[in-house]
């Protein structure tokens, strides 16, 4: 019997074993020499992430069917100008990060897993990626601010020049239960203490986060949507007071508010994400994310074409380089998931360049 169970722990080892020493990192390289790029404006940068804050385009329709017009027009009255109909190209907070921060898509390596992660995703988050290297070749320190150490689980080699959350405070096996940190005492803390000109922020909280992850926890999509939507004004009061925050001490600033994913609502629980999407209110309830960003001056020469979280950086160093032929380079804007249900494993497409709903292969859509 122990020789039995031993084989078959052995059958499941030896393709992920595969898969991390086959890994190869060459999707981070960059079409052009846009890591050498020289900005010509040089404000500070914070980009605040509300985990799974679905897009404002969606909040009024579909499965949402929420009124969030009081926090609309607090963007507004904050100079935000906002993106409603912006969406991520992954469906979650690793494989959506990743591409972000490396301005590239992965497509999972190619690769549709029972995890449906891409490999070393919290590395490429948090520890070396082109933005981070762009900001530092242009002069800036970098802090990494998490109210949960979920980016931090596989304790990553940290390319921050400053993180809220210390490895020493960390048990060996991350459970995230209990362990919270207050991102905004945090931030005000590092902005006080940051004594370079030019600093870039990257402030995470899980929250409005998505419905209930398992069959188990769930209670119905209804139930699930009332909560999220409950979560969803406790976020609206976090990123006022975030905003409020910043303005008080740095009025000049470049503010970046982006989701990384939807809040799943319309699904019963969250895992039921990897069958086949059943109709565009649920495929669009796990991509549409939430952008609105506060320009210092009118971006409107560079960010016509922003629409998805995969070019997001690349429209940001353009407008602060001045430099358009950056966008010549923009990467596609189609949302990839994983499915293993009701369709074979692979990698679909499941929203197109022209924002609609569709199901089609990895391959068949490179063609």
């Amino acid at each position: 019997m122990q020789f039995i169970l031993a084989l078959v722990g052995l059958i499941f080892l030896v393709p992920t074993l595969y898969r991390y020493f086959s890994y190869d990192d060459k999707w981070l390289s960059q079409p052009d020499k846009i890591e050498a790029v020289k900005f010509k404006k040089k404000p500070n940068i914070y980009l605040i992430q509300p985990d799974g804050y679905v897009g404002l385009s969606e909040l009024p329709r579909g499965n949402y069917s929420q009124d969030n017009s009081d926090f609309s027009k607090f963007l507004s009255e904050n100079n935000f100008k906002v993106y409603p109909n912006f969406r991520s190209n992954y469906f979650s907070t690793l494989s959506s990060n990743s591409s972000m921060f490396a301005m590239k898509h992965h497509y999972y390596n190619g690769t549709a897993n029972i995890n449906k992660e891409l490999l070393y995703a919290r590395d490429v988050i948090v520890s070396e990626n082109p933005v981070l290297s762009i900001f530092k070749t242009n002069g800036y320190a970098t802090s990494l601010i998490l109210e949960k150490p979920y980016l931090l689980a596989n304790r990553p080699k940290l390319g921050y020049d400053y993180c809220n959350i210390s490895y020493d405070d960390l048990p060996i096996i991350i459970k995230d239960v209990g362990f919270k940190r207050d991102v905004n005492s945090a931030l005000e803390t590092a902005i006080k203490s940051n004594r370079k000109e030019n600093n870039f922020y990257f402030v995470e909280r899980i929250i409005p986060g998505h419905i209930s992850t398992w069959k188990s926890s769930s209670e119905g999509k209804d139930l699930e949507r009332e909560k999220y939507l409950n979560r969803l004004k406790e976020a609206n009061l976090w990123l006022k007071g975030t905003i409020s925050l910043i303005n008080k001490y740095d009025s000049d600033a470049l503010i970046i508010i982006a989701a990384d994913h939807g809040g799943f609502v319309g699904y019963d629980y969250s895992t039921q994400s990897s069958e086949k999407p059943k109709n565009r209110d649920n495929t669009f309830s796990m991509f549409s994310s939430l952008l609105a960003i506060k320009w210092p001056e009118n971006p409107n020469q560079y960010d016509k074409d922003l629409k998805t979280s995969v070019n997001l950086f690349r429209t940001l160093f353009t407008y602060l380089s001045e430099d358009k032929s950056l966008l010549r380079n923009l990467q596609d804007d189609r949302s990839y998931l994983a499915v293993d249900k009701n369709a074979p494993l692979g990698i679909y497409v499941v929203i197109d360049e022209n924002d609609n709903a569709v199901f089609k292969t990895l391959e068949s859509s490179e063609k």
